[in-house]
């Protein structure tokens, strides 16, 4: 893109050639029109030839000009008709103005060439032809001009030749110039892509390494938290494990899929806070010890409060024991209030306390899980999660999504 913008920017004289090509392609044109009518009123046959040959030439090259947008036939039809009209008017004489005409033609051509060796080198023919027309003893097979003539033509050419070459020569140079920049510019381009690659693919491996050292350490803490309590082992890992499939089934991007696998991971880590004698009390739970354990919901909320590059680590944590109905706790939100993450760790949650083994029962059936799911849509949890979830256990013929397939 840059080197595009830049020679498109710098290198300007493509344009300015091929504009010249049109404008003096149709001047031309017009010209040789005017000179055949007046030529004709003169009964100068010679030119009325002379101009009815370059005139429609230049026609054509304009056309094609218009056409290819190059300006390589101009170019060779300018120099070939310059060629051949100064011999004409080597071995005719005709007019001065004439020769002088052509002269300032081909300087003009070969100027806006844009190449100093083509400048050059038909200029070294276009000179050489001048002298040996008009300096040397061949001029005697040319027409023979006067003296003064003879002094003056070639005179006026060469001063001609010597200011366009001088100007040429300052022209290449700010061209070489520009063409430094040009390439200072590309290298300078490459050299800052090639850093921000570089910085770009450190910043991605340091990326790379915080999110793996944070899934580590966060599941060193769910393996903490399941080890207190001896009933749920794993219980943390499946959950995240089920909440992932519900976020995927959900069509949540992978991003937050993994995010919501790390708070899901997390969910219960409040239950650090709860006396060892109530997490693993061998039997149902008392109404004080059940509202003592309903504080871990509070307590997790409170330990990750701090970790404000992943909100959503303590809204799941916080709300995920929540009921669409108004009836959850802590809070007591319903419906849309309480946050997505939240209802779909809800329903994970629950159904991994389902289909594992408690201190107080057995784990449930499939059936019987996936009534009590279909039964809490719209109660205990949001209808889009609850159905996916049902989609999920009704994909899992073998009831693979359990603790004891699991282990």
């Amino acid at each position: 893109m840059l080197e595009e913008k830049y020679k498109k920017e710098l290198f300007s004289d493509d344009d300015i050639l091929l504009l010249l090509a049109k404008v003096v392609s149709l001047t031309m044109f017009l010209l040789g029109m005017i000179m055949a009518v007046t030529t004709y009123l003169e009964k100068n046959t010679a030119m009325i030839i002379v101009s009815l040959t370059y005139g429609p030439l230049f026609l054509i090259s304009f056309i094609i000009t218009i056409i290819t947008k190059k300006a390589k036939f101009f170019l060779i039809l300018g120099y070939t008709l310059s060629y051949a009209m100064e011999v004409v008017f080597l071995i005719t004489g005709g007019q001065e103005g004439f020769g002088i005409f052509w002269m300032l033609i081909i300087t003009l051509f070969t100027f806006f060439t844009n190449q100093r060796k083509t400048f050059f080198t038909v200029n070294a023919i276009y000179a050489t032809l001048v002298i040996i027309g008009f300096w040397t003893p061949l001029s005697r097979f040319c027409y023979q001009f006067s003296d003064t003539m003879r002094i003056r033509f070639p005179l006026l050419y060469m001063i001609e030749l010597i200011f366009t070459t001088i100007i040429k020569i300052r022209f290449t140079k700010v061209e070489y110039n520009r063409n430094s920049i040009f390439r200072n510019l590309i290298e300078l381009q490459d050299s800052l892509q090639l850093k921000v690659e570089e910085q770009t693919k450190k910043l991605k491996e340091e990326k790379n390494n915080s999110e793996k050292q944070l899934f580590e350490i966060t599941q060193a803490l769910a393996t903490t938290i399941d080890a207190k309590d001896k009933y749920t082992s794993g219980h943390s890992r499946r959950v995240a494990q089920y909440s992932k499939m519900l976020a995927a089934a959900l069509g949540i991007d992978e991003k937050q899929q993994q995010e919501i696998y790390l708070t899901a991971l997390l969910h219960d880590i409040g239950k650090i806070g709860i006396p060892d004698q109530i997490i693993n009390k061998n039997g149902l739970l008392t109404d004080e010890e059940y509202k003592e354990i309903q504080k871990h919901t509070v307590i997790g909320y409170e330990i990750l409060n701090n970790i404000s590059g992943l909100p959503n680590l303590r809204i799941g944590v916080r709300w995920h024991h929540e009921r669409i109905d108004g009836k959850g706790y802590p809070d007591g939100l319903k419906g849309e209030e309480i946050p997505e993450f939240a209802r779909i760790i809800s329903v994970a949650d629950s159904y991994d306390a389902m289909t594992s083994n408690r201190s107080y029962r057995k784990s449930l059936p499939q059936d019987v899980v996936r009534k009590e799911i279909e039964d809490g849509i719209g109660t205990q949890f949001a209808p889009e999660v609850a159905q996916k979830m049902l989609e999920i256990i009704d994909a899992d013929k073998d009831f693979l999504l359990r603790e004891e397939s699991q282990k």
